[in-house]
């Protein structure tokens, strides 16, 4: 049986239980995080913390009491599961109120975190690349929140999903901005490595800001700079990036009628300097 932790206990998955009054599900007020494990190491906790705590801050909501012993509890989750080589997510709402717009303070935030298994290099997408289609970006102007109201990203991958792709890239009115649940990054002709800047209209991707990291590491010039649609069919190369992609190639895009195939040869040299980081 798999073990949960919710507000407080390690309790089995068929026994938990959140109010339906929760704000969380009467307002899809929360948000959440999610971080791998590889061999029982967690990646990037700290800076995956950290933003848990910037997203609860922008959303007004209150830390867990046990926001402080989170690591702690996380490994202990991962290691009651069985589970060294998988993910781990944590969703944080206001908790259960009387339905109302502006609610007075709960008696505490529901803190809910669960695991599984991820293939991480083993998934198709890691090996051989997806098909993306670049479409307008419908969600809300504070995309740097890690919020759990999804829907926007949800519909996107369905209709992507539908119409024989793997997923979407968003752009609006200043350019590309993110995959559905992933940073964006191209490979121009001249072997510059470039993604958009952080705003409130893309999100500070913990995989995004290792992968900058390390391959700046590694003597590759990364820019930050708004991408155009232009810019995308113009380039070499593009690749995601998420915790639960790591790092993916982008093998063949659909921007408003007009198709492209990529290679993934810097691509394949970064994959391969993530996975040592990964693996150290």
């Amino acid at each position: 049986m798999t073990v949960v932790f919710l507000n407080g206990r390690f309790i089995n998955e068929d026994e938990a239980m959140i109010s339906p009054f929760d704000r969380g599900f009467t307002f899809g007020e929360g948000v959440y995080e999610v971080c791998i494990s590889v061999g029982g190491k967690i990646i990037d906790l700290e800076e995956h913390l950290a933003r848990l705590d910037r997203s609860l801050n922008a959303a007004g909501i209150t830390l867990p009491p046990e926001r402080s012993l989170m690591p702690g509890l996380m490994h202990d989750l991962l290691e009651r599961n069985g589970i060294k080589n998988g993910f781990i997510y944590i969703q944080v709402t206001p908790g259960k109120t009387v339905r109302n717009f502006i609610a007075s303070p709960t008696e505490r935030s529901t803190l809910l975190m669960s695991t599984g298994p991820t293939p991480l290099e083993e998934s198709n997408a890691y090996k051989h690349g997806m098909r993306v289609q670049v479409i307008p970006d419908i969600r809300w102007g504070r995309r740097d929140i890690k919020t759990t109201m999804l829907m926007p990203q949800v519909m996107a991958k369905r209709a992507a999903l539908d119409a024989g792709f793997d997923d979407v890239i968003f752009y609006d009115d200043l350019g590309i901005t993110e995959g559905s649940s992933s940073n964006v990054f191209m490979v121009t002709n001249e072997g510059e490595l470039v993604t958009r800047p952080v705003s409130h209209q893309i999100l500070s991707g913990c995989t995004r800001n290792t992968v900058i990291e390390l391959t700046e590491q590694n003597g590759m010039t990364v820019t930050e700079r708004p991408i155009t649609r232009d810019d995308l069919l113009q380039a070499k190369e593009i690749f995601l990036t998420s915790s639960t992609y790591l790092v993916v190639p982008v093998v063949e895009l659909e921007l408003d009628g007009k198709s492209k195939i990529y290679s993934c040869e810097k691509t394949k040299k970064i994959q391969n300097i993530y996975m040592e980081y990964l693996n150290k």
